[in-house]
C-alpha cells in the first residue's frame, strides 16, 4: 500500500514538472512573437516617417533655401 502512494506522488510531481516546463516554453513563445510584432510595427512607422519626409521634401523642398 505504501509503495502505491509513493508511486502516485512521484507521478503527480512528474506531471506538475512537465506542466511547469510546458508553461515556460509557451511563455517564451509568446514573448518571441510579441517581440517580432513590435519590431515589425517599429519598422513600419520608421518607413512611414521616412516616406513622408521624402514626400514633403519633394513637394516643398523649393521653400527651403540652400
Amino acid at each position: 500500500m505504501k509503495k502505491v502512494k509513493n508511486s502516485q506522488r512521484a507521478s503527480q510531481l512528474i506531471e506538475e514538472g512537465l506542466l511547469v516546463v510546458l508553461a515556460l516554453v509557451m511563455l517564451g513563445a509568446v514573448f518571441t512573437v510579441s517581440k517580432n510584432i513590435i519590431a515589425n510595427v517599429n519598422s513600419f512607422f520608421a518607413s512611414l516617417v521616412g516616406g513622408l519626409g521624402e514626400l514633403a521634401n519633394s513637394l516643398f523642398g523649393w521653400l527651403v533655401p540652400g
